[in-house]
């Protein structure tokens, strides 16, 4: 009258396995990207960014865990413009801000010692 299925100490273990490496992938995932998401550049332009209007930078690299290497211009109203690495020939304009605001920040300093 009443039919047992077969195999179900089969599919009990298969979907238990199935769930343990679930549940490792899901813990190597969570480790592999640990604390919050990084703030990275995901693209960079061109575009000349007046000195006048930059605060500050920061570079970008691929080791601190951003998918480009990018130099970041903080602006006087604290915005992020992403801009090409600082090596990059076919812009050397960054190179040339960068020290740009190097230069101001050491002699801000230096006057007040």
């Amino acid at each position: 009258m009443f039919n047992k299925p077969q195999n179900t100490d089969a599919s009990m273990s298969n979907a238990l396995v199935a769930l343990l490496v679930f549940s490792a992938l899901l813990c190597y995932n969570a480790q592999a990207f640990p604390g919050s998401a990084a703030d990275c550049c995901l693209s960079t332009t061109e575009t000349l960014v007046p000195r006048r209007i930059v605060h500050s930078y920061t570079i970008q690299t691929v080791e601190s865990g951003c998918s480009i290497p990018a130099t970041v211009f903080i602006t006087k109203k604290n915005r992020k413009l992403c801009s090409p690495p600082i090596n990059d020939l076919n812009n050397p304009w960054v190179l040339k801000l960068v020290e740009y605001l190097d230069n101001r920040y050491a002699n801000s300093n230096g006057a007040q010692s």
